[in-house]
């Protein structure tokens, strides 16, 4: 089988979902091989649930995720997994543009949106004080 190529896209916009382009979309129904999109948020938080692993490597700014409990904090080159099954809420307060890869999904289970909003700006953003 030849090489395949999948062009460079914008980042769109869409009513209720953060900026992103999919090079390989997840589509419905039963997806043997993975899914590749880039996206985005500015300021905003975005929670999802999937059957399969998600992988998001940061590219650039900082990225929160938290899943079961737990929170990590990601910078420029790292990568972060939230295992199948698992709600991830996913926060940049400021910026961050990710690389997310869906891991296989052969039998097709569905993924389900719980979350997308902005988020309020801090005190210290608003250029008051913290105490």
């Amino acid at each position: 089988m030849a090489p395949q190529r999948y062009p460079a896209g914008p980042l769109v916009r869409r009513e209720g979902l953060p900026s992103g382009h999919a090079f390989v979309p997840p589509g419905q129904g039963p997806r043997p091989g993975v899914a590749l999109m880039e996206w985005e948020l500015r300021g905003e938080s975005w929670t999802d649930e999937h059957p399969h692993d998600e992988f998001n490597y940061v590219l650039e700014g900082r990225l929160f995720v938290a899943c079961d409990g737990e929170t990590v904090e990601a910078g420029t080159g790292d990568v972060v997994r939230v295992p199948a099954g698992s709600v991830g809420r996913y926060w940049a307060p400021e910026y961050a543009r990710m690389v997310a890869v869906y891991a296989p999904n052969p039998q097709g289970l569905e993924s389900r949106v719980h979350d997308f909003t902005r988020l309020e700006p801090t005190t210290e953003e608003l250029g008051g004080s913290a105490s």
